[in-house]
This record gives structure tokens, sequence and C-alpha cells, in this order.
């Protein structure tokens, strides 16, 4: 898999203090210099990158990395938190130098196929109590997504079924004259509430959209609902093919480009990342924002406790089409590093972080859903709770053609073939930008060139003597209204 340039300053910066930290810690004693810790053990260090916010220092999964090392004071772990880009450049450059961590919470960038094609990580099998899989609910482990060879490699960190939900300030609402409690429904809504918001009140916008990073998405969420067969790769499962220029993502990109005519975006927009436009919504300079499964938590945790907001789905084209969008039950969280000196105790980590009481506290200390369903019952926040009944009626189980060996082996070879370029958020950030003229053509040439890449890995996988078609990622059977069975 290929990755954009580095942002090497930042990686130099998180490399070294992933050094200078263990280098501290071998000082103090605690380190791998065969020291003895407390109970006369050996002492050990473990480095932890995670790229969830949830561990940067002070945050509900760092103060709990602190407990754990109270209740095992021979372990000390060391953990970094790097966001976005900046973990996925870290992490690349850490494997290049062979000095992966000991456990590391990748981003989506990172699949398991990469993973495994790449040896960077080992199973967890026979490293943890024998409770471990039966204590998440079934599904939650897939061949392809955190199994491979019937090995398990990774948990799952949050509810599997998530997606994307509609986040509104029902004070602003209210100061446009708008029915706080009648957010918008269907597209035509969200203009009109929009340029109602946008003329009421002075310097607020009706949405905030980060095109920067997230431009792509958007698009295909607002597509989700009149193409439900198309995920958030951009790749149909019905047709088995990409499909970023079907007519329903062009719909969907003349409708923001419809928004951004009537001037209802925020002129931060166009520039902003993820990070800065949570801010701009949090500062109450937009009334709306298109969000995932972690923007209760950061609305409380890191952006200062937002007031007066709800959450809802994300709105349809027109009344009477049901808002979906495609997950899987399975999903993944940390892994153990296959270069690790310390397995034992990376592995008494692992456990730690897949505990009930673990996920318990997530639920009502960190605001983050539970993949353990049970836990659903003690939820304490209005927004979250109603977050949880958004997934519940909106997110559809896909298919999940990586389960098959043969597909697994095409997305490994996929995963190692360049990305076509421009990619996906690129040609709608352009477009929105006003920079790309001819965005329509660009995207057919993107969904050739994805799916020429796509069929050159099913060759590749035949000629290495597996036995595969696109039968295998072809569901026509499948029309994304319900959850597909597995089978």
């Amino acid at each position: 898999m290929k990755f954009k340039r580095f942002n090497l300053f930042f990686v130099l910066i998180l490399i070294l203090t992933l050094t200078l930290s263990a280098c501290s810690s071998a000082t103090k004693g605690n380190g791998d210099t065969g020291d003895k810790g407390k109970n006369n053990k050996e002492a050990v260090t473990l480095k932890l990158l995670s790229s969830h916010g949830q561990f940067n220092k002070g945050n509900y999964g760092y103060r709990q990395v602190q407990e754990f090392m109270k209740k095992h004071p021979n372990i000390k772990v060391e953990v970094t938190f790097a966001q976005g880009n900046n973990f996925n450049d870290t992490l690349l450059a850490l494997a290049s130098s062979n000095d992966l961590p000991d456990v590391f919470q990748p981003t989506t960038k990172f699949p398991l196929n990469t993973l495994v094609e790449n040896d960077w990580v080992q199973p967890l099998d026979g490293l943890l109590p024998n409770d471990f899989k039966s204590r998440f609910p079934e599904g939650s482990f897939a061949e392809g997504i955190n199994t491979s060879d019937s090995k398990i490699y990774s948990f799952p960190r949050i509810i599997g079924k998530k997606g994307q939900a509609f986040f509104y300030h029902t004070d602003l609402l209210k100061e446009a004259g708008l029915d706080p409690n009648q957010p918008p429904k269907t597209w035509a809504e969200l203009l009109e509430k929009s340029k109602q918001i946008a003329k009421k009140i002075d310097g607020v916008y009706g949405l905030v959209i980060p095109l920067n990073d997230q431009a792509g998405s958007t698009a295909l969420s607002l597509a989700s609902s009149l193409q439900p067969t198309l995920d958030t790769t951009g790749f149909d499962y019905q047709k088995g093919q990409y499909d970023f220029n079907s007519p329903n993502v062009v719909k969907a990109i003349d409708y923001l480009l419809q928004l951004k005519k009537e001037g209802v975006i925020h002129p931060n927009s166009y520039t902003q990342s993820l990070t800065d436009s949570q801010g701009v919504w949090a500062n109450k300079q937009a009334a709306f924002m298109i969000n995932a499964h972690h923007f209760v938590r950061v609305s409380e945790f890191e952006l200062g406790g937002v007031k007066d907001y709800d959450v809802t789905k994300v709105p349809v084209p027109e009344e009477g089409i049901q808002y979906s969008q495609l997950a899987t039950s399975a999903d993944f969280n940390a892994y153990i590093s296959s270069t690790t000196k310390h397995k034992k105790e990376a592995a008494l980590l692992i456990d730690w972080l897949s505990s009930p009481e673990y996920f318990e506290k997530q639920v009502t200390e960190d605001l983050l859903l539970s993949p353990i369903p049970n836990l659903k019952e003690i939820i304490n926040n209005p927004a979250l709770e109603n977050l949880a009944e958004v997934y519940e009626e909106t997110v559809i189980e896909r298919p999940i053609p990586e389960s098959d060996k043969a597909a697994f082996e095409v997305k490994k070879i996929e995963s190692t073939l360049p990305a076509p370029q421009p990619d996906f958020n690129q040609i709608v950030q352009g477009a929105l930008v006003g920079e790309l003229k001819d965005w329509k053509g660009q995207l057919k040439e993107l969904t050739d060139a994805y799916n020429a890449r796509f069929e050159q890995a099913i060759e590749k996988a035949k000629s290495g003597g597996t036995d595969v078609s696109k039968d295998k990622f072809t569901f026509p059977d499948f029309d994304g209204t319900k959850d597909y069975i597995q089978k």
C-alpha cells in the first residue's frame, strides 16, 4: 500500500519522542536493562502508539493505561498519540526502520490485509485468556477484518455497526426562529434551514464540512441513501466493482455545489481538516455537521463541553427515502507487533483494553459506544443515546468478501498496488473549491483506474495459483436495506 508523502518534521518529532521516552525509562531502571521492578520481577517497557484521541494524555484510554501500570508495576507503558495522516506517516516510518511499537492502534489506512502482507503483526491466539473471544457478541470477528486464516489479530474497540450521523445545535435553530426539535430531514430542508440560520444569525453558517480530508466521505455519506450498496471506499457490493462516478454520487456532489452556491457552507470548510471543522461547529459558527461515532466524546472532553446540541440521521434527498449506511459488526482495535520482545506483557495490556470493566467505563466515563451490546443500558448521555438509536436504525451489515481466503488474497495484492491519483477526496475537494471543472470526467477516470487495479489484483492472484474471480466480490441479491447474512 502506498501512502502520501510524510510530514517529515512531525514524524521525526514523534519518533524522537518514542526513542527518548524509552531511553528515559531505561535510565530510571524501568526499561529493558535487566533491572528489577516491584516483586523482584524483571521490569520492561512497552511502547503503545495510538491513533485514537482516547489515548491522548489525560483522556480515558491514557488514564486506563496508568491504572494498568498500577496493577502491573513491573510493566511501564509509554503512550504516544498521533492523529490521522500524522499517525499513518509515523507508523510507516517506524516499520521502515524496523522499530515498530509493541502495541499499536492504527487508522483505517492500515487494514488487516496490509498488516499481514507486511508481517507487521502477530496473532493473539494463545496469548490471551480462554474467555477472550466470548466477551464479544456473535459477528465481532471476521476473516479479513480482524482475523486471518482463523487466527485472531485484533478485536472491536467500540460498536462495530457504526457510521455517520447528523449533529445540530438546537439553540441556533431556536434563535433563527426554527423548531429546535425539528432538524432537517431532507436535502431541501437542510438547504432552507441553513439559509434561514445564515440570514437570521450574524456570522453563523448552516453547515461546516472538513473538505480538506472529509470531502469524499461526505459525498459518499449523502449518496448512500440513494445507493445503499455503496460503501465508504467507493465499492458497490451488488455490482462487484468501484463506482465513484455513479449518478447517485454525482447527484450528491451536485447538491454540495448547490449548498456552496447558496452560501450556507462555512467559508473555512474548503481548507480545514476534521479537527478544525469540529472546532468551528463547537464554537457555534455553524449549525450543522455530519460526523462519526467519536464526536459526542470529542464534544464533551476536547471541545469544552458543547451545550444545546443533538444527534439525528443524515438528511436524505427526499421524503420516503430511508437513510442507510454499510458497516460490519467485526472491527479492529489494537495489534501486537510481530517484532515485540515482550509479547507476554503486550498481551496483558490487550487483555486489559478488552475487558468488560474497561468497556463499561468507556461508555459512562468516555462516552463511546461499546462493542458489548448490553452496556447500552448504562448510557447516561442523551446525545450518545440518540447516536446509538441512529446506528440501530441506519447501519446495515455488509457482505465481507475478505472472509473468503481467495478474496482475501486479492485484497492483499490490491493493497500493494499504487492507488490511482488524484484520489476521490481530492476530486471532490477540487470540484467544491472550483479548481477542477471537469470533475465528472475525473470521477470516470478514477473509477476506471480503480477497477483496472482491482482486475490486476485478481489476475495476479490467479497467476499465483489462487482460484478466484470477480464473482467472489459480487452479491447481486444484496440491496443494502437489510443485514447481509454471512455464509
